[in-house]
C-alpha cells in the first residue's frame, strides 16, 4: 500500500534532490540543473492537476502527452526535440527515485521516451585550412605585435593548441599561469614553458595543462604588456582582459577574434568554395564557425596524432569521452565507442 504522506510532491522532490547530490556515479548537478529540475517538476505537477492524475499514479501515456504539450519560450519558435528530451530525462530520474523508494510500481517515463534527436557531427577544419590559420597567426597578423595582437594571438592559440572553451579562457586568472621551471627544456635565457591550471566552466575538477613552446611564447609576450594594476576594480585579476585598463573580455569578444581570424586566413589563402571550386567549405559555413570549431579541430588532431584517449579526456576535462564521437568524420581511425 502506498504511503500517501511519503508521496507529498514537495517532500518527494526534496528527498530526490538530496539523493541526487550524493550520486558520484552521475554527472554532478549544480544550482542551475537543480533549478531546471524544480521547474520541470512544477510543470509536471500542474499538468497532473489539470488532467486529474496523481503524480504517483501517472502512466507512460501521461508523460508522453506532457512532453508533447511542452510549449516554446517564444511564440515565434517551435519546441525543439532537445527540450522535450530534457524534460523527459528529469522525469525519468525523478521516477527512478520514486521506484527506489517504492512509491511507484514501475517508472512510467521508461515507456514514454521522445524520439531521439539527430546527432549533428561536430564541425572541424581540413588540414589546409588548419595550416592557413596557424600561418596567419604571424603572417600579416593585424596589429603585428601590439597589445591587442598579443592578446588575440594568445586567445587563438589557447583554442587551437590547448582546446580551451571561451568560458575557460575568460575564467583564467594570473595565478593560473605557472612557469614549469622543473622542465629540462627551460634553461637560463631560454623561452620559458608554462602550464595552466584550468577550472572547468560551471565547476568541476581543476586540471593542469602544460603548454607547448609556441603557446608559452605567446603567453609570455602577453604577460609583458598585460595591465597588472587596478586590483580593487578588477578582483580575480583575469589573465585575458579586454582593454588596457584591465576590463574583462566578453564571450562575444573572443568569438569576434576567432571569426575575424577565420575569415582573413581562409579568404587570403583562397579556401572558400567561391574562390576554389574544389574546396569543401561553402562561404555560408563561415558564419557557423567559431571557437568550438578551433577546439574540435585541435581535439581531432590530438586523436589522429595518437594521443591516448584518456589523456585527451583529461586535457579537455571530459567526464565522458564519448562526446568526441561527434568528431567521427574528422578522425583517421574510428572512435572506440
Amino acid at each position: 500500500m502506498l504511503d500517501v504522506t511519503a508521496a507529498d510532491p514537495d517532500a518527494f522532490f526534496a528527498s530526490w534532490q538530496a539523493a541526487r547530490l550524493t550520486r558520484s556515479d552521475l554527472k554532478s548537478m549544480g544550482a542551475a540543473g537543480l533549478t531546471q529540475a524544480s521547474l520541470v517538476w512544477r510543470h509536471w505537477l500542474a499538468f497532473c492537476t489539470v488532467h486529474g492524475v496523481a503524480w504517483y499514479e501517472a502512466q507512460s501515456a501521461d508523460i508522453a502527452r506532457f512532453c508533447q504539450a511542452i510549449g516554446p519560450r517564444s511564440s515565434l519558435k517551435k519546441t525543439s526535440p532537445v527540450t522535450r528530451r530534457r524534460y523527459w530525462r528529469v522525469l525519468r530520474d525523478l521516477y527512478a527515485h520514486a521506484l527506489a523508494r517504492r512509491l511507484v510500481a514501475v517508472n512510467p517515463a521508461e515507456g514514454a521516451q521522445p524520439p531521439a534527436t539527430e546527432r549533428v557531427p561536430s564541425l572541424a577544419l581540413s588540414l589546409p585550412m588548419w595550416t592557413a590559420l596557424h600561418e596567419g597567426l604571424y603572417e600579416g597578423f593585424p596589429g603585428g605585435d601590439d597589445f591587442k595582437a598579443r592578446r588575440n594571438r594568445l586567445a587563438l592559440l589557447l583554442m587551437m593548441r590547448a582546446a580551451l572553451t571561451v568560458r575557460e579562457i575568460i575564467g583564467l586568472t594570473l595565478d593560473c599561469a605557472q612557469i614549469c621551471a622543473s622542465l629540462p627544456e627551460v634553461s637560463a635565457g631560454a623561452d620559458p614553458l608554462y602550464a595552466l591550471r584550468v577550472r572547468k566552466a560551471g565547476g568541476g575538477h581543476e586540471r593542469v595543462l602544460p603548454l607547448d613552446l609556441e603557446t608559452s611564447r605567446a603567453l609570455h609576450a602577453w604577460l609583458e604588456v598585460r595591465p597588472v594594476g587596478l586590483p580593487a576594480l578588477h578582483p580575480g585579476s583575469r589573465l585575458v582582459v579586454g582593454d588596457r585598463i584591465g576590463r574583462s573580455i566578453a564571450p562575444n569578444g573572443l568569438y569576434n577574434i576567432c571569426q575575424a581570424h577565420l575569415a582573413r586566413c581562409l579568404v587570403e589563402k583562397g579556401l572558400l568554395a567561391e574562390q576554389a571550386p574544389h574546396a569543401t567549405l561553402d562561404p555560408g559555413a563561415l558564419a557557423h564557425m567559431g571557437p568550438n570549431t578551433l577546439r574540435n579541430t585541435c581535439i581531432a588532431g590530438w586523436f589522429n596524432a595518437g594521443v591516448p584517449l584518456q589523456e585527451i579526456q583529461r586535457r579537455c576535462g571530459f567526464k565522458d569521452a564519448s562526446v568526441m564521437s561527434r568528431l567521427g568524420a574528422h578522425l583517421v581511425n574510428s572512435f572506440p565507442l
